[in-house]
């Protein structure tokens, strides 16, 4: 039964972490959407591809 409790708890800290960074990382770009370069988007990518990395290691 606790195993089943840490994994919930560990999908539900990833899921908070991941949504912190989205809601961050999406609120800087509807800020700056007319000086959004090639750079911060690319970085937003990363950062994404990061989030999916972690999440698929969680599994």
């Amino acid at each position: 039964m606790s195993k089943n409790v840490m994994s919930v708890a560990k999908g539900v800290a990833a899921g908070m972490a991941a949504g912190a960074i989205v809601a961050t990382i999406g609120k800087a770009m509807y800020d700056n959407r007319r000086n959004l370069s090639k750079g911060s988007a690319k970085a937003a990518r990363a950062v994404g591809d990061f989030i999916s990395g972690v999440q698929a290691i969680m599994k």
